[in-house]
Order: structure tokens, then C-alpha cells, then sequence
């Protein structure tokens, strides 16, 4: 950005309309920004993605939208959203855990819980089966990670590194710690303040 110029984020500023909708959700106000000139002009970009490569929407705040590239922008949304709402992602997780073991299918192209009624359309798909409960409690060793470093980077950690570090923050005695994009270290330290709450009140039971 050359001097003197700069882009703001607008929160909490009346928009002259409701903010529009990309793949990712309702976009936000931002304002470009020309000191030099003084000159400002307000737009609308992706909320979730700073890297126009990820998510290149762009609307001038007072600009004309016609309805045929609304429709267009309402279909190409659509088209990125997920397979299943959250009710059904729930409902299919529901109906994988009642299954016997033996039927538990992963698929690790698609990264879904299949249930029969899926197999067929994954056969060409490389395939995890016996999918066992314990493996369920732990998403991250079945999920690919998330790499895009500019938005949902996530770092999986091996158990040793894991373990490594509940004890060395254990040890220097913290007691609230913030996770970010480190799910196998949060299910870890999770499993771990469940024993030692269990253990804790087992021995007072028993005193």
C-alpha cells in the first residue's frame, strides 16, 4: 500500500444496507482509505479470509447489484457450503456410533463417516474401516489437518510433543492456557484434568 494510504475495518458504523453474503458468511465493512487525496471509499470483503486467493469478493458499499449477479452469487455460494447442515452432520454421527464396528467406514478422500447407504459411492475412494469409538474421541488422528497458514492453520501434534508440553506447563503451574489450531494437545490436557478431577474425587470419597 503506498504512503499515505491504508484500509480500516468499520465495526459498529450504520452500513447503507445489510451486508452481503460470500461463501464464508456475511462479509465486512471496510473503508480504503487515500490520505493524500482525502479521499475514502467504504467496500465489503470476505470476514474469515485476508488472502484474496481464498475468497475474492469484493462490492463497493453503494455499488448496484444487479438481480441476475445476485442469483449467480447466491448459487456460487451454495455450491461451497457443505454436503450436510450441522443437524445432519449430528443425526450421521449418531447413526455411525450405533453401528457395529465392522461397518464403520471413513472415507479419507472425502474426510466423511460413511453409512451404508454411502459405500457405494465411495468404492474408487480410499477407505478407513473398523473405525473404533476411541479413534472417534479423537477426530484429529482420523481428519486431515487445515494448512491454509492465513486462516485455519492447525499443528498436530506427535502424543510425545503433547505430553511434553502439558508437563512443562503443569510444572510452571498455569492453570488456563489458550489453544489455538492444537487439537491433539487440547484433547490431551482435557483427558488429563478429567482423571485427576476423577482421582480427586474418588480419594475424598473414600476418606
Amino acid at each position: 500500500m503506498a504512503a499515505g494510504a491504508g484500509i480500516e475495518l468499520l465495526l459498529n458504523q450504520g452500513a447503507e444496507s445489510p451486508a452481503p453474503l460470500c461463501p464464508h458468511g456475511p462479509t465486512l465493512l471496510f473503508a480504503k482509505i487515500n490520505r493524500k487525496e482525502q479521499e475514502t471509499r467504504r467496500f465489503y470483503a470476505c470476514s474469515a479470509c485476508r488472502d484474496r486467493k481464498d475468497c475474492n469478493f469484493f462490492q463497493w458499499e453503494n455499488e448496484k447489484v444487479s438481480v441476475a449477479r445476485l442469483l449467480a452469487r447466491e448459487e456460487f455460494n451454495q455450491s461451497r457450503q457443505p454436503p450436510f447442515t450441522h443437524k445432519q452432520y449430528v443425526e450421521r454421527y449418531q447413526h455411525f456410533v450405533s453401528l457395529p464396528q465392522v461397518k464403520r467406514i471413513f472415507c479419507l478422500d472425502c474426510q466423511l463417516l460413511l453409512l451404508p447407504a454411502d459405500w457405494d459411492k465411495h468404492t474408487s475412494h480410499q477407505q478407513l474401516g473398523n473405525v473404533s469409538l476411541h479413534q472417534l474421541k479423537r477426530p484429529s488422528k482420523l481428519l486431515l489437518a487445515l494448512e491454509n497458514k492465513k486462516t485455519n492453520a492447525q499443528y498436530l501434534f506427535a502424543d510425545r510433543t503433547c505430553q511434553f508440553l502439558l508437563d512443562l506447563i503443569v510444572s510452571l503451574g498455569f492453570r488456563k492456557v489458550l489453544c489455538v489450531g492444537t487439537p491433539r494437545y487440547v484433547h490431551l490436557s482435557n483427558v488429563t484434568v478429567n482423571k485427576v478431577f476423577a482421582a480427586t474425587v474418588h480419594s475424598s470419597s473414600c476418606t
